[in-house]
């Protein structure tokens, strides 16, 4: 899976610029940590009454490490809510 970030420092930009990056779990850790990268919040669904960042149902913005993402998908907590291919398909439709 691949997270959104937006370079914080000049080495930041230099190494990893701003965007979608596809970070190994490692990479993404050390440039964080580093100060390098923020991580920019995405929309996640909560599946599950036992997560505390919101409601089951309600749509939640959050900014989740790839390894934390991963542990709430797989436990059944969150799943993404992927806007821009949905919004894609309506362009296609439409023409």
């Amino acid at each position: 899976m691949t997270n959104t970030y937006k370079a914080l420092t000049e080495i930041g930009e230099h190494y990893y610029g701003t965007g979608e990056l596809d970070l190994s779990v490692t990479a993404e850790k050390d440039a964080l940590d580093a100060g390098h990268l923020e991580i920019v919040p995405r929309e996640y669904k909560v599946l599950s009454h036992r997560y505390e960042a919101g409601k089951q149902g309600e749509v939640v913005k959050l900014a989740l490490r790839m390894e934390t993402e991963s542990a709430l998908i797989q436990g059944g907590h969150i799943e993404r809510v992927d806007k821009p291919a949905a919004k894609a398909a309506e362009k296609k439709e439409t023409k």
